[in-house]
């Protein structure tokens, strides 16, 4: 070897070196923010607290751990998270700590496939040489790990008993292992070699296993990659049979995972249920009557899960005038959905493009999981500066260059495609969009690589065209505020959660952090005011009840609390406005309500016969109550 080709070899030593050098650097300083983020968020007491979801799954994972099922019927519930948790549990105990910990070091990992995959996507850019072509791979790969070091929903999610950061590890490793089967694939043209079998039917079992943890986006990233992968190993140009060599173990292992959820569902129901028999009534929230992209429970049923799940049973069970098994729901509320979309199609298509943008939008919105309010008990969140409004428009501009030049461009549409429909086809969460973060980052970082090699070159006409597609894309999307977020919904829970374990003071203090965060809202005002009712304070009360009427004057339960605490202060005839108001309403549980305290207060002042009359009248509007029925029997057995 001459001179020139050993100083050749130096240089390309010392640049992997010093690749090495900063992914070894990221993940140190991931380690160390994940160090101080688990032990705040233990000191911390709110993170004691579980949310209704998060309560769930430690409840299924502890029953699962002690030996119990799941229940009758076909699975509700996405079970890989849920199985999981169990096996911590059984092995360290059902605290939080060992969940932390170990989503911890799964977040680590993370980083270190979205270093992979930036690298290996920004080397197969067209016309990329690797050493500091369109996009430095290098460079790329160490950007978007930072991105993601800094972005802080990653951390926040890591703390959580939820799915979340399960998905997002399995979404990335499918990512990397889909790009280096790509790259494998043109370092072997016969795709007949050894190992790419091997390293496809790992692909499937990683897009099998994200399936039982988030359905709604790896079954439709499951036909998508076995088909790319048949037509990219040349089943298009008449290699087949070599091309099912690496598509066939590709949908094995996707099967392999996804069998014993569709077995135990189909020995119970006898049907087909892949995963799990819940999607039904999450597909007509997104796109049924009155959808607005957002999760909003149809009118009666409760938001958390195991409500949710129980009271759409209940209400397709009541339609149909049968009881109906998991499968049969879901398939009810589908139907019903589908209607919805055939009598309306523009609308829906409306709608399609308004969560297409909430996608994209910068806001996060979804759950307690609240950003500012952990940071405020854990301040290793406020050093994590990486906003998504920052991350959307940088991701876009990154997945437009990658499919114009990229040589996988193919996979990038496929992955985010099935990112976007995943969302679009249902409702608009950021813990939904989540899983796609390692996609989104990865394109960011090459385009930033790709950017700073286009500024070397001085190829200012393609650089302003790249920032001027980020700029836009930021004004016209991602910096929009298209949703309002309820901030102070965290606090109203931390006051509920107070209230129940006796901390009253502590209580008041969250409901009025929630009512500061809030001033117009009218569930931190009414939960401000049951605290005060509570706490004896009843003008106090009767204040913050006022206003809530002010501020939402059709809410008949409100008018029923209100009532009630008029008349304990011996304000009758106001009190019996409200619950006129309640009763007029069309809500059956109010109106039931409204019927009781109407009979209570017409028997304290001896009108009998006016008593009787409002139960009677309830039991017309609610046929076969039975508290209705128990009074009834009381009042004319007297």
């Amino acid at each position: 070897m001459n001179d020139r080709g050993r100083q050749i070899g130096a240089r390309a030593r010392e640049r992997c070196a010093h690749a090495r050098t900063a992914l070894a650097a990221v993940l140190i300083a991931a380690a160390i923010v994940r160090v101080f983020w688990v032990t705040g968020l233990q000191r911390s007491e709110i993170g004691r607290i579980l949310p209704l979801d998060m309560r769930f799954y430690r409840e299924v994972a502890q029953g699962i751990a002690a030996g119990g099922g799941a229940g009758t019927g076909a699975l509700t519930f996405n079970p890989l998270y849920p199985v999981l948790l169990a096996g911590v549990f059984r092995v360290f105990g059902d605290g939080l700590l060992a969940p932390r910990v170990i989503q911890s070091l799964l977040g680590i990992a993370t980083i270190a496939l979205i270093h992979a995959a930036g690298r290996l996507l920004a080397q197969r850019l067209s016309g990329s040489n690797g050493n500091g072509g369109n996009a430095d791979p290098r460079l790329a790969g160490a950007l978007a790990a930072v991105i993601a070091l800094l972005y802080p929903q990653l951390l926040l999610y890591e703390g959580a008993l939820l799915a979340t950061t399960v998905v997002v590890s399995l979404f990335a490793a499918s990512l990397w292992m889909a790009i280096a089967v790509s790259r494998a694939i043109d370092s072997d043209p016969a795709a007949g070699g050894r190992r790419l079998p091997w390293a496809a039917l790992a692909l499937g079992m990683l897009i099998g296993a994200g399936a039982l943890g988030r359905p709604n986006l790896f079954l439709l990233l499951a036909p998508l990659v076995t088909i790319w992968l048949f037509l990219r190993a040349g089943g298009a140009r008449g290699g087949g049979r070599r091309a099912l060599r690496l598509a066939l173990p590709c949908a094995a292992g996707i099967t392999l995972m996804i069998a014993p959820p569709a077995l135990y569902n189909a020995a119970r129901t006898g049907r087909f249920v892949p995963v799990t028999a819940h999607g039904g009534i999450n597909f007509y929230i997104g796109n049924g009557p009155g959808a607005n992209g957002l999760y909003r429970p149809p009118e009666g049923m409760r938001e958390d899960m195991r409500g949710l799940i129980e009271d759409a049973r209940a209400a397709a069970g009541a339609a149909s005038g049968r009881d109906l098994d998991a499968a049969e729901v879901s398939a009810y509320w589908s139907r019903r959905a589908g209607v919805r979309i055939l009598i309306d199609p523009a609308g829906w298509l409306r709608l399609l493009g308004r969560k297409f943008l909430l996608y994209w939008n910068g806001t996060e919105y979804g759950d307690i999981l609240d950003c500012a309010a952990f940071a405020e008990q854990v301040p290793v969140l406020r050093l994590l500066p990486f906003p998504f409004a920052v991350i959307s428009p940088l991701a876009f501009a990154g997945i437009v260059l990658l499919v114009l030049r990229g040589r996988d461009r193919s996979l990038v549409a496929i992955f985010l495609s099935a990112s976007l429909a995943s969302v679009m086809l249902f409702y608009f969460n950021s813990r939904y969009r989540m899983p796609s973060l390692p996609l989104l980052t990865v394109s960011a970082g090459v385009l930033l690589a790709w950017t700073f090699g286009a500024a070397r070159r001085r190829d200012w006409k393609r650089l302003v065209a790249a920032a001027a597609a980020v700029v836009l894309w930021y004004g016209l999307v991602a910096g929009r505020e298209m949703i309002a977020v309820n901030r102070s919904a965290v606090y109203t829970f931390l006051g509920n959660h107070y209230m129940s374990e006796g901390e009253r003071e502590k209580g008041l203090e969250a409901f009025a952090r929630a009512l500061e965060l809030e001033p117009q809202g009218g569930e931190a005002t009414i939960n401000y005011a049951r605290g005060l009712r509570v706490t004896g304070d009843s003008e106090g009360a009767l204040a913050q009840y006022e206003r809530a009427w002010r501020i939402d004057p059709g809410f008949p339960h409100l008018a029923v609390e209100y009532g009630s605490l008029l008349e304990e202060t011996g304000r009758r005839d106001e009190a019996r406005r409200f619950y006129l108001a309640a009763w007029e309403s069309g809500r059956p549980a109010d109106r039931v309500l409204a019927c009781k305290h109407l009979s209570r207060a017409a028997y304290a002042e001896g009108r009998i016969d006016e008593a009787i009359e409002w139960i009677e009248r309830g039991l017309e509007a609610v046929p076969g109550d039975r508290s209705l029925v128990d009074l009834l029997n009381r009042l004319e057995g007297r």
